[in-house]
């Protein structure tokens, strides 16, 4: 993803797949794109956090997949 309107992406992304996904039960993102999302959201109340050691972001476990591509985000 590009870095012009990369919140904006971030957000359509989740979203499409809240409302595509009927039962969301985790976020799959390559690891460095997570890298990238928490260092843009990091002073911002959607900014993923840790919990209890596992990472949410949008109130979804993270799981992190670098056999993905660099750009991969998917709500699943």
């Amino acid at each position: 993803m590009g870095d012009e309107f990369f919140r904006e992406k971030v957000f359509a992304v989740m979203l499409y797949g809240f409302r595509t996904i009927k039962k969301p039960a985790s976020v799959t993102v390559h690891p460095e794109l997570m890298m990238k999302i928490r260092d843009q959201f990091k002073d911002t109340q959607m900014a993923p956090v840790s919990i209890e050691g596992a990472e949410m972001f949008f109130g979804l476990p993270v799981i992190e997949d670098a056999t993905k591509g660099e750009d991969y985000i998917a709500v699943s």
